[in-house]
């Protein structure tokens, strides 16, 4: 064993889908990028090869040594991110000086009606997805949950630390909690949303399975569907929220096909998306063909960025509140 705890067996490089996807050669791996480079005071000449992961936890899960993999890259990431210019990234930190948002705001359904529940959709549900946010709180209603969703909340801040910008990270962190200091529950879609509200706010956010698991609920699709569990919902939050999502469906109805992949990551997080978008549609791709074989309708998920990149490959892919119903929404 080394002086740091890392006993060099390899879990976290087989564990790693970057690494076992094609277009991902070029990262160096968890154990050089989370263990080894931040030992030495050359670690900035690593570079953009440093921003080459999705931050899916699976080496943290698969280390026995119990090493904090994840957040020793992102402590590397905001040491070496300066110098980096890497177009999607740099994108993105535009568009939340813009709109204070990761992506262009698209949704136009706001409630400000002063509601003690806020609905925080998150960017990617606030943009691309508006539609998944449409149909979730047409869900809360029904289920009696009134609820804001508000055109002041921002970002959470989470994109940004995925490419290490701290500061602008900070600054959505203090325009939110004025926000949400109104608030007395605040119910999320997106895991990353929610992992960050509740470890670096300090916010006890409730991911939307977690709401749904003790409602009376009816499937809206036919057929089998495969399963997509988010890595920040599963090894972010908690197994058990991971397993919610399987209550919920199954406990509405909807006929579920189990997949030995169904936890792998899709290349959608961690900033692979918007920085290394070629790699990030391969991981996906592979997904998907798998999905495919299994002959289902589609995918479930509980998270925007596993939707939007794996429907980019053609999939049809639901949210959760996109495939269940309220028993009084019939």
């Amino acid at each position: 064993m080394t002086d740091h705890g890392c006993i060099k067996c390899g879990s976290c490089l087989r564990a790693c889908p970057v690494l076992s996807d094609p277009n991902g050669t070029g990262f160096p791996g968890p154990r050089t990028v989370g263990v080894d480079v931040p030992r030495f005071p050359e670690r900035g000449r690593i570079g953009e090869r440093a921003l080459m992961c999705t931050m899916c936890h699976a080496c943290e899960w698969a280390c026995p040594s119990g090493l904090e993999i994840t957040g020793a890259m992102l402590q590397l990431r905001a040491e070496v991110s300066p110098g980096l210019q890497l177009p999607g990234h740099l994108r993105m930190r535009e568009n939340v000086r813009s709109f204070g948002r990761a992506v262009r705001t698209e949704f136009t359904g706001w409630r400000e009606e002063g509601n003690r529940t806020l609905y925080f959709p998150g960017c990617i549900g606030l943009g691309p997805l508006a539609a998944m946010t449409t149909t979730a709180s047409s869900l809360l209603t029904a289920l009696g949950i009134e609820h804001d969703i508000s055109s002041r909340a921002v970002c959470c801040g989470s994109p940004l630390l995925k490419v290490g910008a701290l500061a602008e990270a900070k600054v959505l962190q203090h325009r939110n909690m004025e926000t949400l200091a109104a608030y007395e529950r605040v119910i999320t879609s997106c895991p990353g949303c929610t992992y960050q509200l509740r470890e670096v706010y300090g916010v006890r956010a409730e991911h939307m399975v977690e709401v749904l698991k003790a409602k009376d609920l009816r499937s809206k699709v036919r057929g089998k569907w495969a399963l997509q569990l988010p890595c920040h919902l599963k090894r972010g939050l908690s197994p058990w929220s991971a397993e919610a999502l399987v209550h919920v469906l199954t406990g509405a109805g909807v006929d579920i096909v189990r997949l030995p992949v169904e936890d792998r990551c899709c290349g959608g997080g961690g900033g692979m998306l918007a920085g290394f978008p070629a790699t990030a549609r391969s991981m996906a791709h592979n997904k998907a063909d798998t999905y495919r074989a299994a002959g289902v309708e589609g995918v479930i998920t509980a998270c925007p960025f596993c939707a939007l990149n794996l429907g980019r490959e053609g999939l049809r892919v639901l949210d959760v509140s996109e495939a269940v119903h309220a028993e009084k929404m019939r």
